[in-house]
């Protein structure tokens, strides 16, 4: 059982952290929870190509290319996250049976790390090549926040 002092810093801590969220995080939780999930990948691509179609001030090409962009850069992305899905998996099972410490634990978690870089990496990839198809600079800066906009649907993700 907790003993008073110790039960009273641990209330003053979560009231403390609850009155810390702020008001943008609050928005966009409700923004988040506001959005139709996309039930399939399909739907997903639609989306995109929706959000890139309306983007201002792009040309034809430009639109062609994020859009292949997008496509590619998310079923890549979906490709890693299902590979971490599966090693965490496989974590939890042999964690369940071996001491957290053993080689094939080490391994897999180094494994869902490696493929979370992965993930990140291509990211930024993604984000570097949308420069060269867009470009930068000031007169850019509407269509940066246009397309900073857009979340993976339903999911709050990018």
């Amino acid at each position: 059982m907790l003993k008073p002092c110790a039960l009273t810093i641990a209330t003053f801590l979560t009231i403390a952290g609850c009155a810390s969220k702020s008001k943008e995080a609050t928005d966009l939780d409700q923004r988040i929870k506001s959005e139709r999930p996309a039930d399939t990948p399909e739907e997903i691509a639609q989306r995109a190509a929706d959000v890139f179609s309306s983007a201002p001030g792009m040309t034809t090409e430009q639109r062609t290319k994020l859009n292949a962009l997008y496509l590619r850069t998310y079923a890549d992305s979906r490709q890693i996250r299902k590979e971490i899905g599966q090693m965490k998996s496989l974590l939890f099972k042999e964690a369940a049976t071996k001491k957290f410490k053993s080689k094939d634990i080490n391994e897999l978690t180094s494994r869902i790390i490696d493929a979370d870089q992965r993930r990140l990496n291509l990211m930024f990839r993604a984000l570097e090549e949308m420069q060269t198809i867009v470009g930068t600079g000031e007169d850019k800066k509407e269509l940066y926040e246009y397309l900073r906009q857009y979340d993976y649907p339903g999911t709050g993700l990018r």
